[in-house]
């Protein structure tokens, strides 16, 4: 009877000591579960922000090529304009320097009918 007493304590005390086990198990399992959904939760955070960074250095490298485009439309507007202005000084000198010669040469005319009238 004492025999036999023994053994249903000793199988108690294995079932008690069994479902500890599981229960801690069971608990790791949780935690570990509870661990995953946070890492992946942590992972889809950073993809939107990876997106988002993504969709930001598109936009900038956009406008990076506008601005250069329009860099590059202002200097050739600038050389055109100085080319223009160059162009306007040469005739400007053309006709300064003609406007000398034909006054030169109606003083001479001038001169010369004043001469021819003494």
């Amino acid at each position: 009877e004492q025999q036999k007493q023994n053994i249903q304590q000793e199988l108690m005390q294995l079932r008690q000591n069994s479902d500890h086990q599981i229960k801690s198990k069971v608990k790791l399992i949780e935690e570990a579960e509870y661990n995953r959904k946070k890492v992946e939760e942590e992972i889809r955070l950073i993809r939107l922000q990876l997106e988002s960074t993504e969709k930001q250095r598109e936009s900038a490298e956009t406008e990076l090529q506008e601005l250069r485009a329009r860099a590059e439309e202002a200097e050739r507007q600038k050389r055109q304009a100085q080319e223009e202005a160059e162009r306007l000084r040469r005739q400007v000198k053309e006709e300064s320097q003609k406007k000398r010669e034909a006054e030169e040469e109606l003083k001479r005319k001038v001169q010369a009918e004043r001469e021819a009238a003494r």
